[in-house]
Formats: structure tokens, C-alpha cells, sequence
């Protein structure tokens, strides 16, 4: 019997859940971590371009984009900021969906509630 990966995802996303606040706090920094390597590399795609070549543009190792790429790499904010702009983009910090549903549901309260 086979089962889907999100399936599978979800069974993780619960028992971290059950394991407690701490469980998920880490799990979310890990999950932010590969969605920045995930970025890294689809921007990169985007572009048409080898690590190498960005390794060129930026003057950060190529190396060292292949360690962030692979989720290994720890980068520091001027390393990101580099190499996002050799891919002729920018950092950007946005609510992530938990925050804009919780918003949504705020505004929705608040447009709902009767008047006193």
C-alpha cells in the first residue's frame, strides 16, 4: 500500500504537535530554513544559471551556495542579500499564512461583532 507524501506530512506535522511547544518551534525553523534553500535554488533556476555562474556574480563560493542549497549552510543575512541580488531579486520579510489566516479571522470578528 503506498501513501501520498502529504499524507505522510501531515502524520509528522501531528506528532510534532502532540510532542509539544518546543517540538514546534524547531520543526518551523527547519521548515523556514529548506523554504529558503528552496527559494535559493528556484530563483536560480529562473535565471537559467549554474551555482557556478552565481558563484561568479556574487564572488560567494560556489561552494558554499551548494552548502545553502542543500539546506546545510548556515548563511548570514549580507550572504543572502548577496547572492539574492546576483539573481537580480530582493529579501523580503512577509506574514507567513498562519499570521494572514489569524488576520483574516480578526477582521472578519471585528465586522461580525454587534454593536454596543
Amino acid at each position: 500500500m503506498s501513501r501520498k507524501f502529504s499524507d505522510f506530512m501531515k502524520e509528522v506535522e501531528e506528532e510534532t504537535r502532540l510532542e509539544g511547544p518546543e517540538a514546534v518551534a524547531e520543526a518551523e525553523l527547519l521548515q523556514a530554513h529548506f523554504r529558503l534553500a528552496t527559494e535559493l535554488i528556484l530563483l536560480r533556476r529562473r535565471r537559467k544559471l549554474t551555482q557556478r555562474q552565481v558563484s561568479v556574480l556574487s564572488g560567494i563560493q560556489q561552494s558554499e551556495i551548494s552548502r545553502i542549497e542543500a539546506g546545510g549552510g548556515n548563511p548570514t543575512l549580507a550572504t543572502m542579500n548577496v547572492l539574492v541580488r546576483a539573481l537580480g531579486a530582493e529579501l523580503r520579510l512577509a506574514p507567513n499564512a498562519s499570521v494572514r489566516r489569524a488576520a483574516a479571522v480578526r477582521s472578519v470578528a471585528r465586522v461580525t461583532q454587534p454593536a454596543r
